[in-house]
């Protein structure tokens, strides 16, 4: 059963398409281990940021934590497109929280909570992961208050290529 139904807006699924940035791309596999470039939270239709400013200064350690959790959910839109489904996902290794604090912040890992939280909650077991976060004051993007970067490992019966979805009246299949 596919977990992909547990990313939605307002009811509805979500499709993410990413602007490809060359030299760069959002999602590398080798040897059974997917890398996914750091995303902040974004729109998903606009790319414009969520939210800017430091934690701290201009945002909440909640509004932090907010944001956080909307960067796992734009990470894990990009692993669907890629492969069509999150069960791709056998498990989610590692995750590397950028958190944009203000002088006096000294929590960045609170914030950074919100994208394990939120793994957690849309992935279940599969979504606990070893993590490191750092505090930083200057990051890309209009000044965005966190960026994530996550790696995981690539379930059975995916890999070396996204699978490919064809239709068949009614139903879509996936094609590996």
């Amino acid at each position: 059963m596919s977990n992909v139904n547990v990313i939605r807006e307002n009811g509805r699924e979500t499709v993410q398409r990413f602007q490809r940035y060359k030299p760069l791309i959002p999602i590398r596999e080798a040897g059974g281990i997917v890398y996914v470039s750091g995303h902040g939270p974004e729109d998903i239709n606009t790319y414009e940021p969520l939210y800017r400013g430091r934690i701290g200064e201009e945002l909440t350690p909640e509004e932090g934590y907010q944001a956080a959790s909307e960067c796992a959910k734009t990470l894990l839109r990009a692993v669907q497109e890629h492969y069509g489904s999150l069960d791709c996902i056998r498990q989610v290794v590692r995750a590397l929280a950028l958190v944009n604090c203000g002088r006096s912040f000294e929590h960045p890992e609170k914030v950074a909570d919100g994208f394990s939280d939120t793994c957690v909650e849309i992935l279940q077991e599969r979504g606990r992961h070893a993590r490191t976060v750092m505090g930083t004051r200057n990051m890309p993007n209009h000044n965005i208050p966190v960026e994530v970067e996550m790696i995981f490992a690539l379930a059975d019966g995916y890999g070396d290529r996204a699978p490919v979805l064809k239709s068949g009246g009614e139903k879509w299949q996936i094609m590996i």
